[in-house]
């Protein structure tokens, strides 16, 4: 194995410590395990081993079907739990990844989305815009059509995060009619909800005598219904995706509790020990930062 891996990035290059061997798969269906030198859209280098040494080969990428990179030293571990990792380690590895973004199988999407997550739960607004336009740059450039929903899901976060209301209920409506994906849809009906539920505060903030206003009233309710219909969707169509139908029901429970329905409240929360008593809210960005 060599002391150093050399990978080039749109002209320069920069030097990581030895990694475990990459495997070059090949269109003809061969594989090549080795240690890359090179990689670019046009090339790929790599050293192959023989009994009296190692030489330097190079062949054209369009004979290659894709790479599976070797992790580096450490990186496995941390890939395992990217969720809990704290943003300068994000983002040294999405860094480290990035030119691999548009390659098939990378792990770069999966480092930018937990940076992108990481980043919108921060308070500042310069923050929630880097992680906004992170989730852009991954669903333009990301390989797996997973990865680019993944994206676009999260850019609907930093969307609400924002206080872009309006424009994230429309790209999550429209996200909504795209896709016929059950986990896909259930979770964006989920940040559907959300959007309608900061929706339905700023307007009761904006308008604290609704219930006395003929042209609000019909608004604020649409939006209410909206909210718990949504939220209550996947209890109700895909119970068997317990963490999905409790994470709802438990957000039904605090459109309720708003709204001032304290019996319908009562009733979901006793619903949600009931059906999943396991189920326990997600903490908060603030709850999961490092020391």
């Amino acid at each position: 194995m060599k002391a150093f891996r050399i990978l080039f990035l749109s002209g320069s290059f920069f030097i990581a410590a030895a990694s475990a061997d990459d495997v070059i798969h090949l269109k003809n269906g061969d594989t090549i395990t080795t240690e890359i030198d090179a990689l670019t859209d046009n090339i790929v280098t790599f050293s192959q081993k023989s009994a009296v040494g190692s030489a330097s080969r190079t062949i054209p990428a369009e004979q290659v079907d894709y790479v599976e990179f070797g992790f580096e030293p450490g990186e496995e571990e941390m890939f395992r739990r990217l969720d809990s990792l704290d943003l300068p380690t994000l983002e040294k590895w999405w860094d480290f990844h990035f030119s691999h973004l548009h390659r098939p199988r990378s792990r770069t999407a999966a480092y930018g989305a937990a940076l992108g997550k990481k980043l919108v739960g921060q308070e500042a607004e310069s923050s929630k815009r880097r992680g906004l336009a992170l989730f852009d740059r991954i669903a333009e450039r990301a390989w797996s059509e997973k990865d680019v929903a993944a994206a676009k899901q999260g850019r609907l976060q930093a969307l609400i995060a924002l206080g872009e209301l309006e424009m994230a209920r429309e790209e999550a409506a429209a996200l909504a009619s795209e896709t016929e994906d059950p986990e896909a849809l259930i979770e964006v009906k989920y940040l559907l909800a959300q959007a309608d539920f900061e929706k339905l505060k700023e307007l009761e903030r904006e308008h604290p005598r609704w219930m006395e206003d003929e042209e609000v009233r019909p608004e604020r309710n649409a939006l209410y219904h909206n909210t718990v219909d949504q939220f209550l969707w996947p209890h109700l169509f895909h119970a068997t995706r317990e963490d999905a139908a409790a994470r709802g029901l438990a957000a039904a429970v605090e459109v309720y509790a708003f709204a001032g329905e304290n019996e319908l409240a009562e009733a979901s929360r006793t619903d949600l020990a009931k059906l999943y008593p396991d189920y326990q809210k997600p903490l908060s960005q603030s709850e999961t930062e490092d020391p």
